[in-house]
Order: C-alpha cells, then sequence, then structure tokens
C-alpha cells in the first residue's frame, strides 16, 4: 500500500514511558492482521559486571538482533553508538524501503537524526514512497523533530490501542479495510 500524503507519527520517549514495548506490541499486532510492517525496535539488554545496558535493534519482520552500543569501559562518559553498526542498519532498512512495506516503525529519532545523518534518510525515503512511519523520539529532540517534519506528523501516546486506532483511522481505512481490534 502507498499513499499519497505522508503520514507520520511520534510516540514521546522518555525514562518513564515505555515507548518501545508499545513499538513492538504494535508491530506484533499489526504483522498478525496482515499488515507488511517493517523496521526496527530498541531492546536494552543488562551490561556485564556493572556496565552500561547493551543497546540492541530487533528487526520487526524476521527478529534479526543489532548491537549498535559500544563498551567504552565503566569510567567512559558520552555517546555509546557504534556508527558502524547504525550504518548497517541503516543499510538494511533502505533495502526494505527500495521493496516497500505498509508501515515502517523506527526506535529513536535522536542526537544522529537531529544532525541530518542516522535514520533521517530512511525516514525521508519512507515519505517519498509513501511509507507511513512510527517512530519515538525523545524529549531533548522534539525541537529537530518538529523543524524536520513541519507540521505532517502527530503525537500519540505510548499506548499500543491508540496507536493501532491511529492505524486503523488515518493508515488503513483510507486505503482498505483494516480488521477490528
Amino acid at each position: 500500500m502507498t499513499i499519497d500524503v505522508p503520514v507520520l507519527a511520534a510516540i514521546r520517549a522518555t525514562a518513564k514511558t515505555p515507548v518501545d514495548t508499545t513499538l513492538a506490541e504494535t508491530a506484533s499486532v499489526l504483522r498478525s492482521w496482515g499488515v507488511n510492517v517493517r523496521g526496527i525496535i530498541q531492546e536494552e539488554f543488562a551490561g556485564s559486571d556493572g556496565t552500561k545496558p547493551i543497546t540492541r535493534l530487533r528487526d520487526v519482520a524476521d527478529g534479526t538482533l543489532m548491537q549498535i552500543s559500544q563498551d567504552l569501559g565503566p569510567n567512559a562518559r558520552g555517546c555509546r553508538l557504534d556508527p558502524g553498526a547504525l550504518a548497517e542498519a541503516t543499510r538494511r532498512l533502505e533495502t526494505i524501503v527500495e521493496g516497500g512495506a505498509d508501515m515502517l516503525i523506527l526506535n529513536r529519532f535522536g542526537r544522529s537524526e537531529s544532525e541530518g545523518t542516522g535514520l533521517r534518510p530512511i525516514i525521508e525515503a519512507a515519505i517519498l514512497a509513501g511509507i507511513p512511519v512510527l517512530i519515538a523520539v525523545r524529549d531533548e529532540y522534539i525541537p529537530a523533530w518538529d523543524a524536520f517534519h513541519e507540521g505532517m506528523a502527530v503525537w500519540l501516546p505510548a499506548n499500543t490501542n491508540a496507536v493501532l486506532d491511529w492505524y486503523r483511522t488515518t493508515v488503513a481505512l483510507p486505503h482498505a479495510a483494516a480488521p477490528a481490534a
């Protein structure tokens, strides 16, 4: 399914918001409805010996895990994002967008995206391909997100049923009937 008007939705990702769970549950339900949902969700795993958590991205279609954080040592400060791993995830997502999808779910619009890199080209390609995008945005990147989408996105609560309602009314219904929940 492709659409004529960009369909973008974001969920605010705060420390107390279970946004990753919401994204994962949404992907699972949509896939059970037969929707071709593609993308990645973020998962945090406990680090060994008290180190910082390990961040991995899970492909919502096949469950593949990609580690995107680096172990910089126990006293390290700053960004632990592995640029090479993010580049690999981006290549994987480029292939997904080129192949088409009914919905693209992405884990974050963060620092890299606010600077014009990271997953931002994937979001742009999905918009151009008419693929709806659901993404999480942390508070500190809201101004960059707002500048990026220029009024084309909506905010959704971190609630799976609310996200599914948005899908049914904004994405599916204008193009085909979606199953009832």
